[in-house]
This record gives structure tokens, sequence and C-alpha cells, in this order.
């Protein structure tokens, strides 16, 4: 194993996963609270075409932990072993000139499990993590053994009209040095996809013409070491990155000529990483941007600051510009909410944000794992748990360290005097450290208007995606139910919700994974250009099991009348 290799990972690339799915450890200790029971709603659909356009195929048959792969026959099929499918996610997805265009993200539960520590398995019969062993990390030996279960990524398109689906990767040495595509956008036939490097502080930016497929162009953005998602907003693309001390957003000047990377420009300069971007109209009806953030985190731990929401000024004409770097501000934190302060500087990060009938609305993201774990046990505050001296103490403080993504509102946001900010589902109390080894129900100061966190599925940590389709809000999750144990079966699946105004609650479109119960996460809700319907990008991690893998899905209102689309796999 290369160290220097491996230190650099654990500091860069390990801040990048902080939002990925799945730290598959968890089956082995997962939260009572997570495995209660809770009434599984009854979904009541308007999109009742639920057609599978294409998805993963296996990609390497496997005999064994840590032995080398058997030749996949041509026909996908393993004649010693069994069929393997690492491409795990879509974690990127963009819409232009009547294609989609996304990107992946290989055996992603095995990398955050890598990074934590986990040790090489095959769970149940359907996944299996390697690290260290597998023939990829023994091949490479510059792979640190966390990362022995990575695999390039790899860049599609499918086309709308005709339902081909093409592989459009290159394994430049640029791709080798990527993690996976965690974001992508579009604009003037343009398709960008870009992910951070593995083994160095970049990010890497990859460009095509969108109706040809053609190659125009890649560059790794030094300086940065997280980009996540692309907007396009008043015909200005704009994406959300971080660095080491502060988060960014850029935006994209246009031409292709020399470096690519040079086109991109700093408008917004936070102190967290900047995660989604929308529209948000403010009250005197001005466009804005408005950005949820994640914490910047350091071989130390981080601070968590500037984790929430923030807004840009008023966007000018031709879009921001350098000149308005520093007039952003945060209009709401974790702090705010959660009565722990080691939770709500550790166990937040900002999820999807989107604008709906004239409301901001916004979730958060929550891991099993998160730093607020750890940090419990080592500070020194009076507060803090200490660590656990039997098994005892140590459920009792994952329970009280534990959190399911709470969904919020606001307007008005640009005025202090005239800020509106309402809790949707959340709770009015949260486990608070009160002495070493006590958690104590505290107070939030918030009293949620339709239901408890996580829509009512504890099981629900991230609001993952949202969109605005045909005069309705859907909200996506990743639902972590599926990592919890058999007690959880009830609610496998990643959750689909929808609102139909903003009077009225959340009605549950769909509960268990829109086909596949083993899809616990929604990566991408996207919008088609001509109105017919929502791309669903799903994630599925679980590779030795049949269907397992990423998912790209058409949803749809309407009759079976409706023109369907070819499915590829």
């Amino acid at each position: 194993m290369n160290t220097m290799f491996s230190t650099r990972f654990s500091t860069s690339v390990a801040r990048a996963l902080a939002a990925i799915a799945g730290a598959t450890a968890l089956w082995a200790n997962p939260s009572p609270q997570a495995h209660a029971a809770v009434p599984v709603p009854t979904p009541q659909p308007i999109m009742t075409i639920n057609q599978l356009l294409a998805q993963a195929i296996p990609d390497e048959c496997f005999n064994g932990l840590g032995v080398d792969y058997p030749a996949m026959n041509s026909d996908g099929t393993c004649s010693q072993g069994q069929p393997k499918t690492n491409q795990s996610y879509i974690w990127g997805l963009t819409e232009e000139s009547g294609k989609l265009w996304f990107g992946t993200l290989a055996n992603a539960g095995c990398i955050l499990d890598g990074v934590g520590g986990g040790q090489p398995t095959n769970r149940d019969g359907i996944l299996a993590c390697e690290f260290g062993q597998s023939q990829y990390a023994r091949t490479f030996p510059s792979i640190p053994d966390s990362l022995g279960d990575w695999r390039p990524p790899r860049v599609y398109s499918y086309d709308l009209a005709t339902g081909e689906l093409v592989d459009h990767t290159v394994l430049t040495p640029l791709l080798k040095n990527t993690l996976g595509f965690r974001g992508a956008g579009s604009i003037d036939n343009i398709a960008f996809l870009g992910g951070p490097s593995l083994n160095h502080s970049s990010v890497n930016i990859f460009a095509f013409q969108a109706d040809t497929g053609q190659s125009m162009g890649s560059c790794a953005l030094t300086g940065y070491d997280y980009i996540r998602g692309w907007q396009t907003v008043d015909g200005v693309l704009y994406v959300g990155v971080g660095t080491a001390d502060h988060g960014a957003v850029l935006r994209w000047n246009g031409g292709l000529g020399g470096n690519l990377c040079s086109s991109f420009t700093e408008v917004g300069k936070l102190t967290a990483d900047v995660a989604n971007i929308t529209l948000y109209v403010d009250g005197q009806g001005k466009d804005r941007l408005a950005v949820s953030t994640v914490p910047i985190r350091t071989p130390s731990g981080g601070s968590g600051a500037g984790t929430g929401v923030w807004i840009s000024p008023v966007i000018p004409a031709g879009g921001l510009t350098n000149a308005n770097l520093n007039s952003w501000r945060q209009i709401w934190s974790p702090s705010q909410y959660d009565p722990d302060p080691i939770v709500a500087r550790f166990g937040y990060a900002g999820g999807a944000v989107q604008y709906y009938d004239g409301w901001l609305y916004w979730g958060t993201i929550h891991l099993q794992s998160s730093k607020a774990f750890s940090v419990h046990q080592t500070c020194t505050l009076p507060t803090c748990f200490g660590v656990p001296a039997n098994p005892q103490e140590l459920q009792a403080l994952r329970d009280g360290v534990y959190r399911s993504t709470s969904f919020w509102r606001g307007r008005n946001l640009e005025n202090p005097n005239t800020r509106e900010v309402q809790l949707l589902y959340g709770e009015s109390e949260l486990p608070a450290g009160t002495a070493p080894k006590t958690f104590t129900m505290t107070p939030t100061g918030w009293t949620p208007l339709y239901g408890p966190s996580g829509f009512g599925n504890r099981g629900n940590e991230y609001t993952w995606q949202m969109t605005v389709f045909n005069g309705h809000l859907f909200v996506g999750t990743y639902d972590a139910s599926v990592l919890q144990g058999a007690g959880a079966a009830a609610q496998y699946g990643a959750d689909l919700w929808r609102f139909d105004s903003s009077d009225a609650p959340a009605v549950n479109e769909n509960y268990s994974g829109l086909g596949d119960t083993y899809n616990y996460g929604i990566r991408a809700l996207y919008p088609l250009d001509d109105g017919s319907g929502v791309i669903a990008g799903m994630t599925n991690p679980f590779n030795l099991r049949s269907g397992g893998g990423w998912e790209l899905r058409l949803l749809q209102e309407g009759s079976p009348a409706v023109k369907q689309r070819k499915t590829r796999r």
C-alpha cells in the first residue's frame, strides 16, 4: 500500500465521501430507534407510469473474497463464480439536446465502510466488500486498502427519442484519478460532469458536446476538493465546490479554448462546502441563488461552521460575478434547531433545496457514522458522553446522536425582520447530552407543522433530491432501513413524497424504492425539458444481488396510452 496516497485519500477524498449513504458496518449495530415500528403510509401516486429505462449491468465475476476474478462470458454470465455489478450510483445527471447525461460512482457503500475501517466481508450473499484483498487493489498497489473496491466511474448518455444508451467512458489518466461523477450540469449543447480526484486536492471536470457525444475536453481544477450541485439560472451555469478552508459557487463563463477549467470563476465565498443550488425568488420578486452547505472537515474534525442554507445577493443582469463574492448570507443553521451542540456541529449536512409556490424548501442529511459519534467520546465538556464502558452505553450513545432528516421551508429570507421559517417535518424534542453517559430529551424550540422527522420513517436520513413538476414538489430520500436489519423490512426502499401545494402536508408517492426495495436512495430527480415526466436516478449498492447497481427511471402522469420509451440494460 502507498502510504502517501493513503494519507491524501483519507484527508481529501474522505471529505468527498462525507455524504455518501450506506456505511455498511452499520448492519452489525443498527440503532433501535431506527428499528422502531412506524406506520407504513399508503401511497397515493399521480405518477402512475414508472418505467425502467436503463440499469447497471454486471461487470465482473466474483468467486470469493480475495480470489482473482474469473473471466466474464460475452453474455454477462459467469462460468465460475457469480455476476457482480460494481457501478452502484447515478451520482450526477443532466439533460441537454434531447439526451440525458449521467455519471456513476462504484461500490459506494464499500468505499465509505473502508474509510471507516471496515473489514472484508460478503454480507448475506448480496454485498461483497474486499478492500485490500481485491484483485484490483493487488494489481494496483498504489491504491490504499480502504479504496480496494473503487472502480473507475462511467459516463453515459441516454437518447430520449430512441432509447439508446451510450457509454462514453474513456479511461484517461484523469478519469482514472476521479472518485466518481458527483454532479452534472449543462448549457448551450455542452454537458459537464464533475467529481473529486482520488489522490490530490482537485476536482475533475469533463465536457461533452451533448448532441453528438464528442468529448470537448477535461481538466483538473486545482485548489478544490469538493464538487456537487450544478444549476442553470437566468441563462448562467453555476456549480457548488469546496476547498480546505472555504466553500464557493463558481460560474461558467463560456468558451472551451485552452484550459477548460480557466472558464470557471468564483462568484460566492462561503464558510462551508456548497452542496446544492436552486433559484430563490425573494420577497421583492428578485431572483437570487439559494444553496445548501455541508461541513468542511479536516483531519482534526473541522468546526462544522457554515453548515445550513445560504442565499446570494440579487442576481444582476448577466448573472453573478466576482464582485458578489462576499455578499452571501447564511439564513439557517442546524444550531437553530438541534439542542445538542455537538450533534448540531458535527451531525448535520445540507440536503436538497428547491423553490416552490413562494417558499424555499430544504432538508437535512445525516450519517449514522457522523463525526458527532466520535466527538462525544473524546471532548471534555461536561455535557460530553465520554467513552462507552459497556454495550448498553454504546447503544445509548448511538441513540443519542442518531437523527432522521428534518424538512423546512422559508420565505422573505433576505430580511431578518420579516424572515419566516417553518419546520414541516421534525421534532419538538431531541436527545441532548446533559452529563457524562447521559442524554436527555430537550426542547428544540420548534413544533413541526405536519409530522415527525423522516416523514414518519426514521430510516429516512437524507432529503437527497427535490424537483418541481407540473405544479407539484417531489422529494426523494435516502432510506437507511435496508441497512438496519430485518426489523425494518417494512420500510425498505427510498421514499418519494409529493407536495401538491404549500397549504397541505406531503403525500406519499412511493415508499419502496420505485420498484426495488433495495434501491435505498433517489440521487437524481430531473423534470424533462418537454414536460413529459420526471427522471429518477437510483442508488443500489448491493453488488451481488440480481438487479443491484444504478437504475434510470422515467415517472409520468397519465394512462398507459402514453408512448413508452425503450428500455435498455
